[in-house]
């Protein structure tokens, strides 16, 4: 493209009146109102949308993520559609290019996560990120997309502030979904929630990513009434912020109440600067919104849980000895660890949950039991630093810190009029966003939109440089819409792979249930997930063949058959669980599901598998040294192999780590059994009714024990 005039600045976007399009002030192309409506689409549809429809009458979500692939999906086909429909308009009838002064930073740090992706430890999850995640590569490609093309047409005050009119409005919705959960109104069909009832997580799917999230609609909504002349509009802005309000409350997220707060604040602290003026509406909605706080806070008070106590849960932020918070600065113990060893390149994008497991204590394993593994941080800087090494993480906090000092002089200077608030709001946001995530989990499906505050308060700022449309324009605009459509396509793709594996997971049984996730595995190759989740599906098929063996065998029937059809099956999962473990040689779970299926086959089919369950077993534990579930499997083999010695050592080790899981005592109480350590038996059997008092054959156990002990 030819450039037509040199460089200027543009005024500030609260001033500006002039057009991006080349054809009138206000006038846009049909291109770019397709552009321009995507980006509305982006900040209203994303954090709406979710794949459980079950309220419109679909037995089954679309996906089995039903929360951040669909989510993931939505933005990066609006983003496509825009950048699409903008490069049409640039090569074919030319317009203004806008730029901010943080754009080399932004591509310095694209640069950077595709190094780190490329010499990361798992490529293909740095790249596309960790399922349910999804922070890879792509979706920092994906940020600085949208950083760009809000940059490209947020140029005036109209357009900013109907931007954050449709962050308000999704925003509401949002939190009027959240509330209806909390009140016990809920159309939707959840199964069983990982967190406690009618706490709030709304589209989001968990009340720590919703509370995120509310950061800004909380700041947009104050912003909006405090800059709104129109009464009923200031009106409806003020019960935006009051639902918002309360439903920020209701999640009960710490983090998100910090981050919340902070953005309150300094909306507060503009609007003093800016001398904006109170009428009865504000001074009535600020009434009406104390009255509602303070009775969500006192209805809490009687809660069962301690989570869901307003005032337990605030002053657990400054009690440092709490549970939840030992745990969450053990991990970022183990995150501190892992930068140490990686600091330059660190282990790519979104990769934690597979070097947690190296790093973690055994006081983390004995506060939260051998099931917990933490897939992220719970806090952003260390997030990254681990992910990106320390200058990716100076390379993106930097962009954060640029693009404030930039903006905060426009944002706070004083007497600059009620208009100023808006961008404001966006500017609190942003810093209430990231206050939050030193506490909280960043997502795509909330952290986007930090991306396009940023882009709203550097925007006034922004050069233009006017660009003609070259005489080759319209091949490659043609040639723009074909990539356009092949990315599009893969994204369909891509979230078509997740359907095949929901019906794996949630209905598909046996042969059907493999060609599922054979399917999901074809579509999306890049998902280590769905390739455990196919040598899953073949270790239950092996495990119903080698029951109904068993109970024919009970009956004297012969079963030569079964035993081989078992065999066959049992030589599909090892195959497809060696090839996950050569896939994700960090993934710990692997280890585990393949030690279990030696375990079972050197029970039923061969003995000789015991030693190749001892092997992985062993391999596993170099993965995670604290890891109670392989110890168990270890166990398991060393005992068959008749190393008692070596068998109780790792089930002790593993029950000192838990001592709820009832497996691993049962285990040893067993081996204690076998060597004559009675007293030590009787206790662990004891220990396992105590935890599990349903738990079969351990009272017989138990009984047997004392019987035998009672005998002269």
């Amino acid at each position: 493209m030819a450039k037509r005039k040199n460089q200027h600045k543009n005024q500030p976007a609260v001033a500006a009146k002039t057009g991006a399009t080349g054809a009138g002030p206000d006038v846009m192309s049909p291109a770019q109102t397709i552009a321009w409506w995507c980006i509305h689409g982006l900040v209203l549809i994303v954090p709406l949308i979710m794949s459980n429809w079950t309220w419109l009458g679909f037995s089954l979500p679309l996906t089995y993520d039903q929360f951040d692939i669909i989510k993931v999906f939505v933005q990066r086909g609006l983003t496509l559609i825009a950048l699409g429909a903008w490069s049409w308009h640039m090569l074919t009838k030319g317009g203004r290019l806008r730029r901010t002064k943080i754009d080399y930073v932004v591509l310095a740090l694209l640069a950077w996560v595709l190094l780190t992706s490329i010499l990361s430890i798992q490529p293909s999850i740095a790249f596309f990120g960790k399922y349910r995640r999804f922070e890879g590569f792509i979706s920092f490609v994906n940020y600085a997309a949208i950083f760009f093309m809000v940059t490209q047409f947020a140029d005036r005050a109209s357009r900013i502030r109907s931007l954050a009119r449709t962050l308000f409005f999704g925003g509401t919705l949002v939190s009027l979904y959240g509330m209806m959960q909390y009140i016990g109104i809920d159309p939707v069909k959840w199964g069983n929630l990982p967190f406690e009832a009618n706490r709030a997580f709304s589209t989001y799917g968990n009340p720590d990513l919703l509370g995120g999230y509310l950061v800004f609609p909380l700041a947009i909504s104050l912003a909006l009434a405090l800059s709104e002349e129109n009464i009923k509009w200031r009106a409806t802005y003020w019960m935006g912020f009051l639902i918002t309000v309360a439903c920020w409350i209701i999640a009960f997220t710490r983090g998100a109440w910090i981050g919340g707060t902070l953005a309150i604040i300094l909306i507060i602290i503009v609007a003093v600067r800016h001398r904006i003026k109170l009428n009865v509406v504000d001074y009535s909605f600020v009434g009406a919104i104390g009255a509602v706080a303070t009775g969500l806070v006192i209805v809490s008070l009687s809660a069962a849980s301690q989570v869901m106590n307003v005032v337990a849960r605030v002053v657990s932020i400054f009690d440092f000895g709490d549970a939840s918070a030992a745990s969450r600065f053990r991990i970022w113990q183990a995150a501190i660890d892992a930068i140490k060893d990686r600091p330059v390149f660190g282990f790519g994008a979104d990769t934690f949950r597979l070097i947690f497991p190296q790093y973690k204590s055994i006081e983390y394993v004995q506060q939260v039991g051998y099931l917990s593994v933490a897939d992220n941080v719970h806090n952003y800087p260390l997030q990254i630093a681990s992910a990106l090494g320390i200058p990716g993480f100076l390379l993106l906090y930097g962009t954060f810190a640029a693009a404030a000092w930039f903006s905060a002089p426009l944002v706070f200077r004083k007497h600059e009029g009620a208009e100023r608030m808006v961008l404001a709001g966006f500017w609190a946001a942003a810093a209430g966003y990231l206050a939050h995530l030193m506490f909280g989990i960043s997502v795509t499906g909330s952290s986007f939109l930090l991306w396009v505050a940023m882009a709203v308060v550097l925007s006034p700022l922004a050069k233009s440089v006017e660009i003609r449309a070259p005489r080759w324009g319209t091949p490659v605009a043609v040639t723009c819409l074909v990539l356009v459509a092949v990315l599009s396509v893969g994204n369909v793709v891509y979230i078509t792979a997740d359907n095949h594996y929901l019906k794996a997971r949630v209905y598909s049984q046996g042969a059907a249930r493999v060609a599922e996730i054979e399917r999901a595995i074809a579509l999306n190759p890049y998902n280590d997930m769905y390739r455990t989740e196919l040598g899953v599906a073949h270790v239950d098929i092996t495990v119903s063949l080698v029951t109904q063996g068993r109970e024919l065998s009970a009956q004297g029937q012969n079963t030569d058959a079964l035993k081989q059809q078992a065999l066959v099956s049992f030589t599909k999962a090892e195959a497809a669980l060696k090839e996950a473990i050569a896939f994700v040689p960090w993934e710990y779970d692997n280890y585990v599901f393949l030690a279990n299926l030696y375990n079972l086959g050197a029970d039923f089919l061969d003995p000789a598998y015991g030693e190749k369950a001892i092997a992985i077993a062993e391999r596993g534990v170099e993965v995670e040294e604290y890891g109670p579930a392989i110890r168990f499997q270890l166990a398991r083999a060393l005992q068959r192999a008749g190393r008692t010695d070596e068998a109780l050592e790792h089930i002790e080790f593993a029950v000192e780590m838990d001592p709820k899981y009832a497996e691993a005592v049962l285990l040893m109480a067993n081996l204690y059994k076998e060597t004559g350590r009675i007293e030590k038996a009787r206790e662990a059997y004891e220990l396992v009714l105590r935890r599990r008092p349903d738990y079969p054959g351990v009272q017989a156990e138990l009984d047997a024990l004392e019987s035998s002990s009672s005998t002269p």
